[in-house]
């Protein structure tokens, strides 16, 4: 009888022109690994620095797991060349190397997008010059999280994350959304939550999982996605010509690996 009530249900509906609602599927992943997180300190001004140095890191154990496979935009990439490690000594040279290519004057503290992105490209992929990772903005915060959720689905890579107006560095490894699966490339999803990981220790904000709404609005400050609001980043930037304070201003920033058009 079920069957026969579900058939005539069906029947009516074609009949009265009334057209079923498709259910929206739920995707999550992280690609989160507790190996491989650097807490910036005791250096307080090292946040990019340490996550440059977690970023690298995942990738190393995403790419090593058994049975992984390479995305097809990694496929494409220069040769990975980074070695894991959580030495302090590392982030020190890492944050050197930043701040001598970064487009923010010296006298400044820590580096800005420029350098992060710049010290990606060099200790990942031996050259600052590979193009892998890349600063990108957005104009809406809406536009930035999908674009944060797709880039980590179609690279199997983490997204850096410019947070408290632009100031703090973070990284985001996972996602859960509802709609069209983001490995397809597909912005037809509605975000559900992000999973951050902050570099400073004393936070204990480590592969936190913040709903969209606290991501949003409603979160504590160090959570919360703001809009770029730094004035430093003054000089232009030899790699893409641009100028950070510009480029950026009142934006939402990532950085994350140049996705093919």
């Amino acid at each position: 009888m079920i069957n026969v009530f579900v058939s005539l249900a069906a029947i009516m509906a074609f009949l009265f022109g009334q057209a079923a609602t498709p259910t929206r599927s739920t995707y999550s992943y992280d690609l989160y690994d507790r190996r491989a997180i650097r807490y910036q300190n005791p250096d307080l001004t090292a946040c990019t620095a340490a996550m440059t140095q977690s970023m690298l890191n995942t990738i190393y154990y995403a790419s090593s797991r058994p049975l992984s496979a390479a995305t097809a935009v990694q496929a494409a990439q220069p040769t990975f060349t980074w070695k894991p490690t959580l030495s302090q000594r590392t982030q020190k040279s890492i944050l050197l190397y930043e701040r001598s290519h970064m487009t923010m004057y010296t006298g400044t503290l820590g580096s800005d997008v420029h350098g992060w992105r710049n010290a990606l490209n060099y200790y990942g992929w031996g050259s600052i010059d590979a193009g892998v990772y890349k600063d990108l903005s957005y104009t809406t915060f809406d536009q930035a999280i999908k674009a944060t959720v797709r880039e980590i689905a179609m690279t199997n890579e983490p997204v850096g994350i410019l947070s408290e107006y632009g100031s703090h560095a973070q990284i985001a490894t996972g996602y859960s959304v509802t709609g069209a699966d983001p490995r397809t490339g597909s912005l037809d999803f509605k975000v559900n939550g992000v999973y951050l990981t902050d570099p400073l220790r004393e936070r204990r904000f480590t592969d936190h999982y913040v709903p969209y709404q606290e991501w949003k609005t409603t979160g504590q400050p160090l959570v919360r996605f703001f809009p770029f609001l730094q004035v430093d980043s003054v000089i232009k930037d030899p790699i893409d010509g641009q100028i950070g304070r510009r480029e950026w201003w009142k934006k939402f920033v990532i950085v994350a690996v140049v996705l093919p058009n």
